[in-house]
């Protein structure tokens, strides 16, 4: 699991309301995720030498007191395999801002860069691994689009395989570091289940948590679910449909996915 989203205050933002919701939609999970649809991440990697281009979609809707508060996030991201156990991988965002009483932003997001690094295996389909990830603040700030500054994260990992069940456990801790007095201290949780249920498809659920960054805010949840259609070897379309969960704003993400490998 990556770092969620980090919320960046905007000028042009009508009301203190307005700022809470669209906060809010921003830490939402999934800003730089792990492979499409999950917000959990696996421990695999690509293999020496092999290359991954990953092209995702999402859209966002929160509803809170009236006003409404809408995402588009297109994402891609580009992945080496450096060594059997060893991925880098560098990604950038691409989204649309709108809300209730506001302009609508549009641009690119902050530019991500990470590793994946599988540290255990047993051969008995017990995985360990970490993936340390630096954003850097090349989306507008002034426009909502960026944190203002860079944000480092590191996160654990561990994937178990039994037949056709695969269960992931991320844990993750965030420097969220920037200017609008927000907490610079953040955790994620989440975990996952995989179930090929044909050679061609897998279903995926997935649940977790992050720490707001927003003084005295709650903690995000979410639930997801979706599926994974393995149109051969090296190429997965994919579909996820994210909800948040607790209490305070109703927010939903539909998204779609393709992964290309070679």
């Amino acid at each position: 699991m990556t770092p969620t989203r980090i919320r960046s205050r905007s000028p042009f933002v009508p009301s203190a309301a307005f700022a809470a919701l669209a906060a809010a939609l921003l830490m939402l999970p999934g800003a730089s995720r792990a492979a499409h649809p999950l917000v959990s991440d696996d421990t695999g990697t690509q293999g020496a030498g092999r290359w991954q281009f990953e092209a995702s979609a999402d859209r966002t809707r929160e509803r809170d007191d009236g006003l409404v508060a809408r995402e588009h996030e297109v994402a891609f991201t580009l992945t080496r395999g450096l060594s059997d156990t060893l991925d880098l991988a560098i990604g950038l965002p691409w989204l649309r801002l709108a809300a209730s009483g506001a302009p609508t932003q549009r641009g690119a997001g902050d530019l991500k860069l990470l590793a994946k690094w599988r540290a255990f295996d047993n051969g008995q389909g017990l995985t360990l691994g970490l993936r340390p990830e630096i954003t850097l603040p090349t989306g507008k700030e002034d426009k909502g689009l960026g944190n203002g500054r860079a944000t480092a994260s590191l996160t654990g990992m561990l994937q178990l395989e039994q037949g056709p069940w695969t269960w992931l456990a991320n844990a993750g801790l965030v420097h969220n570091d920037n200017k609008a007095g927000d907490r610079k201290r953040l955790w994620t949780a989440s975990t996952a289940l995989l179930y090929a249920a044909a050679d061609a498809w897998t279903l995926v659920a997935d649940v977790g948590a992050a720490r707001a960054a927003e003084p005295g805010a709650a903690s995000g949840k979410f639930g997801l679910l979706g599926v994974i259609h393995h149109l051969g070897e090296d190429l997965d379309l994919d579909f996820g449909w994210r909800r948040s969960l607790g209490s305070g704003p109703r927010a939903n993400t539909l998204g779609v996915g393709l992964t290309v490998r070679w």
